[in-house]
C-alpha cells in the first residue's frame, strides 16, 4: 500500500472515530435520568447532561420533615442523578471509542 492510501484509510478511521463519539456524546445528553430521593420523598429528574428537569415531591412525606432535612435531601439527589448522568455520558463515549479502535 503507498503512503497515500495509508494516510487516506487513516483520516477514514478518524473521521469514523469522531462521528461515532459524537453520536454517543448527543445520545448521551439525549437521555433524561431520574433519581430516588432519600426517606422516600420523591424523585429528581436531570436531562442527560446533568441539568435539572424537575423535582416531584411526596407531599405526604415531604411535610414530615423540616425545611433544612428537606433541602439537604433534595440536593443529595439532584446532585448524585448530574453524576450519574455524566458517568453515563462518558462510559456511552469510552464505549463509542473501543468500538471504533476495536
Amino acid at each position: 500500500m503507498n503512503p497515500y492510501d495509508r494516510l487516506y484509510n487513516l483520516a477514514k478511521e478518524i473521521d469514523a472515530h469522531v462521528i461515532a463519539v459524537e453520536r454517543a456524546a448527543e445520545s448521551g445528553r439525549a437521555m433524561p435520568l431520574s433519581r430516588e430521593i432519600g426517606a422516600g420523598l420523591g424523585t429528581v429528574t436531570v436531562d442527560g447532561s446533568g441539568a435539572l428537569i424537575s423535582v416531584d415531591l411526596d407531599r405526604d412525606t415531604a411535610v414530615m420533615q423540616t425545611g433544612a432535612s428537606l433541602a439537604g435531601h433534595v440536593l443529595r439527589a439532584i446532585n448524585d442523578a448530574e453524576n450519574a448522568a455524566s458517568a453515563r455520558r462518558e462510559e456511552m463515549i469510552a464505549e463509542a471509542s473501543k468500538g471504533v479502535e476495536s
